[in-house]
């Protein structure tokens, strides 16, 4: 059965049955013909000068094909903010003069097994001059610490937001409070591992690179600056991805050794495989953070201010660093209507592994300390913390006090809604005792975000074309990189709809440097709103061309006619007067030969943010939610139950509802981990849980109620009135939680994760009267 008008409709996932059946190919499944092994050699200490690398014993080793060394290399730095941040460029694909953490990159093997790179890894010997190392950030901006880099302090990104006189606005205020919070790292924990297979090619000098990527385009930027290249040269191909979460946004240097071992072993592939210990401690992580505010408020539920300062440990290397302190200080302003703020943030350099991008990027942490410190605002008036959030709330159609150009805005409807539908009036602020010692409590938080973020390069745009063949097949060819979020449908759909057609018509190649569009690639919630207006746009000038002949064949005005439901029509009476097959045969017919190739870019309308103030209008459009927790809490032994998540979504429209839905689930169960497990820990810059054995993550046998509701808003940007949504889900669920909880209980979590530990200590805390 054809499903015509897809948009708006929950149709199977495009690749459903290739990952159902085991058909759908991914980068661990690939072994091309004499593929070879290769492994990464990695310092052992957290900060080290490299004094010499002799590999002359490694090389003598029979089955190993190549080695290489910063040596081979044209010594280029690399990294992922280098458009508006140059300075935070620092790291090599391989280093040679020092080493900044546990698992710095020195060299690599390409043998014929696993077995023999091991043992070639064990025979390249390594001379260092062991320096100081710094581990705790605070500890690192103190002068007179361990200079990892050149940056003063160790403060690799600072980071100001400046608007109004925050000073006097406190003293106005009829309440003022301080509160501290403590974020903790935390992994991606992806199914697949970091894979990359590379290849060179001798005769003509070209490389190929198949890796789990969420951002092909990226890679081949970096690849070709880092090997001295065209990017004309650099092919990067994503297959099917195993997840990301923002941990496969940039390139490895495992992804450029391949490709130069490759090159040094005459053009045979090289695989390199990350192992699940080596995922955990030496690819990305969640910045932990300090978050400082003090804010104040007027009796009639006014904010007056908001002040603070962030301080992020980001590990050895800057990678997306300048982005996730922006996004820690800004995103609340999308959400409350402030005229004073001054927030500072600072990306601190330490001896401990990389921080980078992670799902929500810093608006986790940030979610958390802004939404629990608003609960406490409000509480210190005496006011409703749902009627306080509606008293601030941004409204539809309006500039923030950064210049962020909200057009379409349904957060008070969220926030009214979650409240209906969660019981709130009846439930808030009512002690309720289920059994003894055992607690309900109920608690919101409320979120933004954006569709995009033009702080990567000069633009933000993606491309997109539609190629209809003779036979009626359409092709979307789209440089988005669908990572399990479901996006190849979403765009599918956008495409069918456009063009008029079956939803079954359509077959997609995306993620092929050489043969897609450009995209940025996906992350920031951009792909559905961003690359969807690019494929709504190829499918509305390919619709175009075939109205072109039909209405020169049938003598009508092009403007009168239409595509709809596998018909062409006539506007005006809604009458058929051929099939979309007769039109396309029509098309490639002797009389007009014409091919039917529809192209489309979309650049959204932002101005560029001035990094000294925060002001800027980051993203074309934005989204926002709210939601709502009710937990039980046993004073006996501090554990804590989620009965139920309430969450209600601005989503401008769904494209594909139970996409929509599976994708607000998926990330209130991250935002359930970040709150209650997950805690990546180290000692003096090793990780100490670095398997899935030890660092928890939440189950489906113990998972919670979900209710998601959409609030549509029809955003005037967006592609049939769609926003992006993959990320806001996850930002306030750890507040909600610590506000239901202060709400069963009276007591107020403070730092992550929430452990009965903590829960028991604030109580003992509470009785005797500090808490």
């Amino acid at each position: 059965m054809k499903t015509t008008s897809p948009v708006g409709k929950s149709v199977p996932r495009i690749d459903a049955r290739q990952k159902v059946t085991g058909e759908a190919r991914f980068v661990f499944d690939m072994s091309l013909p004499g593929m070879l092994v290769g492994k990464m050699l990695r310092s052992p200490h957290a900060h080290a000068k490299i004094v010499r690398i002799d590999t002359s014993k490694a090389e003598k080793l029979p089955g190993v094909r190549a080695i290489v060394t910063a040596e081979d290399t044209p010594k280029i730095k690399f990294g992922s903010n280098e458009y508006f941040f140059p300075y935070t460029v620092d790291q090599f694909p391989l280093e040679f003069e020092k080493v900044r953490y546990i698992g710095d990159e020195i060299a690599a093997v390409a043998a014929v097994d696993e077995e023999t790179a091991r043992k070639a890894l064990s025979l390249i010997d390594v001379q260092y001059e062991i320096l100081p190392a710094v581990f705790d950030p605070l500890e690192a901006m103190k002068p007179g610490a361990p200079a990892i880099h050149t940056a003063m302090n160790n403060i690799g990104v600072m980071m100001p937001s400046s608007f109004g006189d925050p000073d006097r606005a406190l003293k106005e205020s009829d309440y003022v409070r301080e509160d501290v919070f403590t974020l903790p790292s935390a992994a991606h924990a992806a199914l697949e591992p970091h894979v990359s297979i590379g290849q060179y090619e001798l005769s003509t000098n070209r490389i190929t690179l198949w890796a789990s990527t969420q951002a092909p385009f990226k890679i081949r930027e970096a690849m070709a600056k880092t090997f001295k290249m065209q990017e004309a040269d650099v092919r990067v191909i994503k297959l099917h991805v195993g997840g990301g979460f923002g941990g496969k946004l940039e390139m490895f240097p495992m992804d450029f050794c391949a490709c130069l071992l490759s090159k040094k072993c005459g053009g045979f592939p090289v695989k390199i495989m990350c192992s699940r210990e080596e995922v955990f401690s030496f690819t990305r992580r969640k910045h932990p953070m300090i978050y400082k505010l003090k804010s104040g408020a007027k009796k009639d539920g006014t904010i007056t201010a908001i002040t603070g300062e962030v301080i992020a440990d980001g590990g050895a290397y800057c990678s997306y660093g300048p982005t996730v302190v922006a996004a820690a200080i800004m995103r609340f302003m999308m959400v409350y209507k402030l005229k004073n703020v001054r927030l500072f943030g600072s990306r601190v350099y330490t001896n401990n592994p990389i921080s980078g991008a992670i799902r929500g990027f810093g608006g986790v942490q940030s979610g958390f300390a802004i939404e629990s410190h608003i609960d406490m605002l409000a509480r210190g008036i005496g006011m409703d913390p749902v009627e306080f959030r509606l008293k601030n709330a941004t409204d539809p159609n309006t500039t923030t006090v950064n210049k962020l150009i909200i057009s379409s805005n349904g957060l008070k409807d969220c926030i009214r809604e979650a409240a209906r539908r969660s019981g709130w009036r009846d439930k808030y602020g009512v002690k309720k005792e289920t059994a003894p010692g055992v607690f309900r409590g109920i608690g919101i938080g409320v979120a933004a975000d954006v569709m995009g973020s033009k702080m990567y390069k000069s633009h933000e745009s993606a491309g997109s074309i539609i190629k209809v063949e003779e036979d009626g097949s359409v092709y979307l060819f789209t440089g988005a990189a669908d990572t399990g979020q479901g996006s190849d449908t979403a765009l599918a759909q956008i495409a069918a709809h456009e063009l008029g057609v079956a939803y079954e018509r359509i077959r997609i190649k995306a993620a092929d440097t050489e043969i897609t569009p450009f995209d940025t690639g996906s992350f920031a919630s951009r792909v559905t709103f961003i690359s969807g207006n690019a494929t709504k746009n190829a499918a509305t000038d390919a619709k175009r061309q075939i109205l072109e002949v039909v209405g020169q064949e049938l003598k009508l005005d092009v403007p009168g006619l239409d595509i709809k439901d596998e018909q062409v029509i006539d506007k005006n009476s809604g009458r058929a007067l051929l099939s979309f097959d007769r039109a396309v045969v029509l098309c490639y017919s002797f009389n007009y030969g014409r091919l039917i190739i529809g192209r489309g870019n979309y650049n959204p309308k932002t101005t560029p943010v001035d990094f000294r103030s925060g002001e800027g209008n980051i993203s074309g459009s934005y989204g926002f939610e709210a939601q709502i927790a009710e937990v039980e809490v046993n004073t006996k032994t501090g554990q804590v139950k989620v009965l139920k998540m309430v969450d209600v979504h601005d989503i401008g429209y769904p494209i594909n509802p139970a996409s929509v839905h599976g994708q607000i689930e998926g990330s209130i169960v991250m935002g359930l981990g970040y709150t209650f497990y997950e805690d990546l820990k180290f000692k003096e810059g090793r990780v100490l849980n670095a398997s899935f054995s030890k660092y928890r993550i939440p189950r489906s046998v113990n998972m919670t109620e979900i209710e998601s509701v959409f609030i549509e808003t029809n955003d005037p940007q967006g592609p049939f009135g769609a926003k992006g949504m993959g990320e806001s889900s996850l930002l306030p669920t750890a507040a909600a939680i610590a506000n239901a909880i202060h709400d069963a209980i009276g007591i107020q979590i403070k730092d992550l994760p929430i452990t009965p530990q903590k829960v028991l200590a604030a109580l003992k805390e509470k009785e005797s009267g500090r808490g």
